[in-house]
This record gives structure tokens, C-alpha cells and sequence, in this order.
């Protein structure tokens, strides 16, 4: 009996020791393994272009990021049942098999980030990670991702998929994700937050979309969300967002909507009113349009000041590029396609809208005397500043500071009734039988032959009374555009 427990003490002994030694016989070449706290394999930074195919089996954690790894194979970790922590992280992986990872049951972080080679990634490539929590695939160059990639991830918490390429994303894509609570979707390219996009996420708790392409969140997108807390989509192409779209958000304490371009007429009223419910943090929602109100905060402004429409029928936004934060390209996309808002419809369908310009008709006389006021006088100072400049710029050349003096020396009538010679495109304005108020009017013009670069434009003055020819008006006019002073044909 003695003998017994004496041998088994020895084996108990032996047990414990092999499990403190060092598992140096079959440590990989280049790695380093030991199994305090947890059987580890660290393999980093040690310029592999394969995984080593000798891992012990008893492993729990093996680090193989900063490598130049190119594939994961489907037999990569088939033997690694005890596996709970993998980096594979700043590879050049281009290509996981299907299946690459099944079997891994006990794995809770997967961190495949900063491969950007890997740019597609297969629909069975994370099936049967059911204990997974945690999951990196930023900087991937992913410009979509495959129905059903993260089917049976239920355990999933934490999913970070910033700084890819992704346009958009199916329907149902995180249904089973019920459990996950941060979701990372910043610096990517999408441009429509779909109803069913989030469906199924109902303990989110962070969602990041800042710095994409969104032009618009659909009215249901984010039905799903009670719990989110945080919301961020500054930084996007955002021109209208309705309060019945954030009306689910019941749990919503930091907001986040700078950055975008919005629209503060009627189509804003229903964000303004969910705005004066909104017990949480929120930035600024800087105006683009209306004129008059740009560069103020939506929040702030009064009710009066989102009546009436603006049309604008191309509004340009600035795409943020994936890989720099200032970096911004024109675009002149219409946000909302061609359906004209619904409370821009007045009585007589479009009479509540003033269509070109950014200003706003509202049903209230003062505030409408206020906006025309201010958007006439702006007006004015655009029209003075395009005749200065169009001045410069005609076909016949430019017109030197003389042609002022010039034409104070003309005829006051054949300055009034002449029209200008680079009117080529332009209806002329033929003279009535019998004229009413104009005691002359010009007839036609007739080009009399003269030398190279100079022609001579002559017309006929028809006497206001009797409607017989008094005289006929010549001007001179030359290549540099100067008019010369009118004589009569007799003289010349």
C-alpha cells in the first residue's frame, strides 16, 4: 500500500514538472515558447513567410504578427484545439482558406488587422468560432465583406473593421452578432446606411461611421439600437437626417454629427424637435444652406427659421479619403436623388419651393421680407462682380480701361440701339411698324466692306412720328473691341 502511494506521489511530481519546464523540444525554430501564465508560442517579428508547422499541440496563445506570413491554410491550426489567442496582425496575408480556422472552438481574439493585401475574404473563412469575442480586420483593404461571414459568431463583442475599403454592406450581415456591444466602421467609403444594415445588433452599445461617404441613413437604420450609446458620423456627406430615424436611439448619450453638410430648412424641423429631447452630449450641426443661416447650429436655431424649402439641385460634399483625415474631394452627388421632400409640397405642389438659389420662401411675410432682403442684396454684389469680370473676358479680346472714354464720345441713341458685335447667337431685336414710346429704333445692321480687322456697323434711324429714314448710323468697331464714334454715312 505504501509502494502505491509512493509511485503515485513520484507521478504526480513528474506531472507538475513537465508542466513548468519549457516546452523546448518542440518549440518551432525562431520562436520562443513557455507556459507561464498560459502555454504560449511567440513567433513575432522573426521574418517568417510561413507558419511553422511544428506548434505544440497544448498551445493556448501564439503570436506570429509582424512577420511577412502570405497565406492561412485550412491545416495552419487544425491540431491547436486549446488555442483561446492569435495574432496574426502587419503580414502580407493576401489569401485565408476556407475553413482556416474550424475547429478552433476555444478561440476568443482573432487579430488579422493591417494585412492589407488581403482585400477579399472568404464566406466560411471564421466558421465555427462560436466562442470568439473579439475580432480585428482593420487596414485589410476589404471593399466588401460575404453574406453569412459572421454566421454563427455569437459570442462576438468587439469587431473592428476601420480603415478598409467597404462600399457598402448586405442586409442582415452582423444578424447573429446579438451580443456584440463595439462596432468600428470608421474610414471606410460607405454611402447608404441601409434599413436592415444593423439588424439583429440589439446590445450595441458604440457605433463609429465618422469620416465615410454617407449621403443618407435610411428611416429604419437604426431600429435595432436601444442600447447604443454612442453614435459618431461626423465627417460624411450628411444633408438631412430625420428625427424619426433617431426616435429609436432611447439610450443614446454622445452624439456626434459635425462635419456634414446640412440643410436647415423644413426637412431639418423633425431633427430640430428630436434635438429638444435629447438629454445627451451632441457637437455642433454646422448650416450649409440657406445663406443666411450657414455656419450656425442646427440645435439653435428658432422655429421660424426652418420654415419654407430650399432646392438645391446639386449640393457638392467633400469625400474624406480612407487614408488621411484632411484629405477631401469634390463631389457634386444629389443626396437625396430627384423626390422632392414632402414638406416642400405646398398647396399648389412646388409653390413652397424657389428653385437655383439658396434661399428660403417661408409663410411668414416678415421673416420672407427679411431672407429676400438679405438674399437680393448678396445677388446684386455676385451680378456687379460677374459683369466686372465678364468685361475681361469676351471673344473679341480684352477690353483696355479707353473703351470708357470711347463710348462717352458716341451717340447716346446708337449706344442705347446698338447691339453688341459678339452677339452672333443672340435674336436681334427687329423694329416695330408702327413704334409707340421709342421716337427712333434701329431697323437692321448692315456690314460695310472695310480693311482687315476693322468693320463698319450701320443701321438705319427711322423717325418716330412718321416712320420715314432720317439717317443712317455708322460705328466703327476693330478686333481689340473698341468702338469707334459714330458719323453719319453721308460724312464718311
Amino acid at each position: 500500500m505504501r509502494t502505491l502511494i509512493s509511485d503515485g506521489g513520484r507521478l504526480l511530481l513528474v506531472a507538475m514538472w513537465l508542466n513548468l519546464v519549457p516546452q523546448t523540444d518542440s518549440c518551432p525554430a525562431k520562436c520562443v515558447c513557455y507556459s507561464e501564465p498560459r502555454p504560449t508560442v511567440a513567433c513575432q517579428q522573426q521574418g517568417l513567410f510561413s507558419i511553422p508547422t511544428e506548434i505544440p499541440v497544448r498551445s493556448q496563445r501564439i503570436f506570429l504578427q509582424s512577420n511577412k506570413l502570405t497565406v492561412v491554410r485550412s491545416t495552419s491550426f487544425s491540431s491547436c484545439h486549446n488555442l483561446t489567442v492569435l495574432w496574426l496582425y502587419s503580414n502580407n496575408i493576401s489569401y485565408i482558406e476556407a475553413g482556416a480556422f474550424y475547429g478552433l472552438e476555444k478561440l476568443e481574439e482573432l487579430d488579422i488587422g493591417d494585412n492589407s493585401n488581403l482585400r477579399t475574404i472568404s464566406p466560411t473563412a471564421l466558421r465555427g468560432l462560436t466562442k470568439l469575442h473579439t475580432l480585428h480586420l482593420h487596414r485589410c483593404g476589404l471593399s466588401e465583406l460575404p453574406v453569412g461571414v459572421f454566421r454563427g459568431m455569437f459570442s462576438l463583442q468587439y469587431l473592428y473593421l476601420q480603415d478598409n475599403n467597404i462600399l457598402t454592406l448586405q442586409d442582415d450581415t452582423f444578424l447573429d452578432l446579438a451580443n456584440l456591444t463595439y462596432l468600428y466602421l470608421h474610414n471606410n467609403k460607405i454611402k447608404i446606411v441601409t434599413d436592415n444594415m444593423f439588424r439583429g445588433l440589439i446590445s450595441l452599445d458604440r457605433l463609429l461611421l465618422h469620416q465615410n461617404r454617407v449621403i443618407y441613413v435610411q428611416p429604419r437604420a437604426f431600429s435595432d439600437l436601444g442600447k447604443l450609446k454612442s453614435l459618431f458620423l461626423f465627417f460624411n456627406n450628411l444633408t438631412v437626417l430625420t428625427g424619426e430615424t433617431m426616435d429609436p436611439l432611447v439610450s443614446l448619450q454622445y452624439l456626434r454629427l459635425n462635419g456634414n453638410q446640412w440643410i436647415c430648412d423644413c426637412r431639418a424641423r423633425t431633427l430640430w424637435d428630436w434635438f429638444k429631447r435629447f438629454k445627451g452630449s451632441s457637437s455642433e450641426l454646422e448650416c450649409s444652406v440657406p445663406e443666411f443661416l450657414t455656419g450656425k447650429d442646427l440645435k439653435r436655431l428658432k422655429s421660424e427659421d426652418l420654415e419654407g424649402c430650399v432646392e438645391m439641385p446639386q449640393i457638392q460634399t467633400n469625400l474624406f479619403s480612407s487614408k488621411t483625415q484632411s484629405g477631401k474631394f469634390a463631389s457634386t452627388e444629389t443626396p437625396l436623388g430627384d423626390n422632392i421632400p414632402r414638406c416642400c409640397l405646398g398647396d399648389n405642389d412646388k409653390s413652397s419651393i424657389l428653385s437655383g438659389k439658396s434661399r428660403q420662401i417661408t409663410n411668414n411675410p416678415q421673416k420672407e421680407k427679411e431672407n429676400m432682403s438679405k438674399t437680393k442684396h448678396k445677388e446684386q454684389e455676385r451680378t456687379k462682380n460677374e459683369t466686372q469680370n465678364k468685361q475681361n473676358d469676351g471673344p473679341l479680346g480684352t477690353l483696355s480701361n479707353t473703351l470708357e472714354k470711347t463710348l462717352e464720345n458716341l451717340d447716346p441713341d446708337l449706344i442705347n440701339n446698338l447691339e453688341s458685335s459678339t452677339a452672333s447667337n443672340k435674336k436681334k431685336k427687329k423694329c416695330s411698324k408702327k413704334p409707340k414710346s421709342d421716337t427712333q429704333c434701329i431697323k437692321e445692321l448692315k456690314i460695310v466692306d472695310a480693311p482687315d480687322n476693322d468693320s463698319t456697323r450701320c443701321s438705319d434711324i427711322y423717325n418716330g412720328k412718321d416712320g420715314k429714314v432720317s439717317s443712317t448710323r455708322c460705328g466703327r468697331t476693330t478686333i481689340g473691341g473698341i468702338l469707334g464714334k459714330g458719323k453719319n454715312k453721308n460724312e464718311r
